[in-house]
């Protein structure tokens, strides 16, 4: 009788096409992974605008004006082009924008822009601006282009660029609201 000797294991090739197989996937679950790194940023952004908005409404709601600006906190707030500061009816409180909100949101480290109305205090309109990495369907909602009102030193709002963002264009999309 003749013995015949078995060897466990794999074979070159076979290793081979196991590693191709787990790099194709890799690759694939990474791909998805970054745009839905990016796609959670632009949530943030639109989640911080709508947040900033809030407190600018109840800013609003409280001294008649919206504040000269959103980047310190304690920044009094104008009510007049003379510097007049909103204070509360009994006069104990003065108030600027960190008593509405306490941390202004950030686009990753970099303040949202941020334009008031032209002319002097008070100042009763505003846009607030974000810029995506994609589209999104809140961009069907917001402000396009130039508001009347506002000085925006040439910035637009709305989709600038190749909205199929070509290598040499990508497109950009600005993400702008004013007060409701």
């Amino acid at each position: 009788m003749k013995k015949t000797l078995y060897k466990s294991g794999f074979t070159l090739i076979e290793l081979l096409v196991v590693i191709a197989i787990i790099g194709i996937l890799t690759g694939i679950v990474m791909s998805n992974f970054t745009s839905a790194k990016s796609k959670a940023r632009d949530a943030k952004r639109i989640s911080d605008i709508s947040n900033i908005q809030l407190a600018l409404e109840q800013v609003f709601d409280k001294c008649n004006a919206y504040p000269t600006n959103i980047t310190n906190k304690d920044d009094t707030i104008s009510v007049d082009s003379i510097g007049t500061t909103c204070k509360s009816t009994d006069g104990t409180i003065t108030y600027t924008l960190g008593y509405f909100m306490t941390v202004v949101p950030t686009d990753f480290g970099t303040p949202y822009l941020y334009y008031v109305s032209s002319g002097n205090a008070p100042y009763i309109d505003y846009v607030l601006k974000a810029s995506l990495e994609n589209y999104n369907t809140a961009l069907i909602d917001d402000v396009d282009g130039t508001p009347s009102s506002i000085s925006m030193n040439g910035d637009t709002c709305g989709v600038s660029g190749n909205p199929e963002a070509s290598a040499g264009n990508p497109a950009r999309y600005y993400y702008c609201i004013q007060p409701k």
